[in-house]
């Protein structure tokens, strides 16, 4: 007995040649037709008619996902900032400039956290004035960088962002940090490390 060979034809159909004329050339079932209007060819039903297609005009459009890069890019550059944003937005400025954006906002998060705990000076000015705490600071002044200075206005995004909770602080509730190329001893519980710095709660 020869083999059965398996021939294809339409796609997703196939004949088996081994087999009778009658069962081979055995007529296959037809779809079922959706009723048509007089005079018009029938047509393959291809939905149930309880479930019909949609209609792609409701589908709404996918939003792209919102990135910190592009939140910072849609913060306006104000003209006159209070002072709790320049002191942020100039800490962010001095101590993080060379990190990430996540790197930054670890930064102002930080020392907003400080600023909420009781533990330390209760405004955002205070917290980076604090004596020995940055030492950017000279004699309790803070410097404010030049607005036009691109990362400044990075940082002053970076503030605002921070601010207004509009990301997830990313170093969950620390209120320390140190450059990563010193080692002090403080035993604290260390909850992240972002770019060249080491975050601790």
């Amino acid at each position: 007995m020869i083999p059965a060979l398996i021939a294809a034809g339409a796609p997703g159909f196939a004949l088996e040649l081994d087999k009778s004329p009658s069962q081979a050339q055995r007529p296959l079932t037809a779809a079922p037709l959706v009723p048509s209007a007089p005079g018009s060819d029938p047509l393959p039903a291809l939905f149930p008619e309880d479930a019909p297609p949609n209609d792609l005009g409701d589908v709404a459009p996918v939003e792209p996902p919102v990135t910190l890069a592009a939140l910072v890019a849609a913060q306006p550059m104000p003209a006159a900032p209070d002072d709790v944003l320049r002191c942020l937005a100039s800490a962010i400025f001095h101590e993080a400039k060379g990190e990430s954006m996540t790197g930054q906002l670890a930064v102002a998060n930080v020392i907003l956290n400080r600023a909420q705990s009781g533990r330390f000076p209760a405004s955002v000015c205070g917290v980076v004035a604090q004596r020995g705490q940055f030492s950017f600071v000279r004699r309790g002044v803070i410097p404010t960088p030049a607005a036009h200075h691109a990362s400044y206005r990075t940082a002053m995004a970076i503030a605002q962002i921070a601010l207004g909770k509009a990301w997830t602080d990313p170093v969950a509730g620390a209120m320390f940090f140190h450059a990563a190329h010193v080692s002090p001893k403080w035993g604290k519980r260390r909850v992240a490390t972002i770019g060249h710095h080491i975050f601790y709660r």
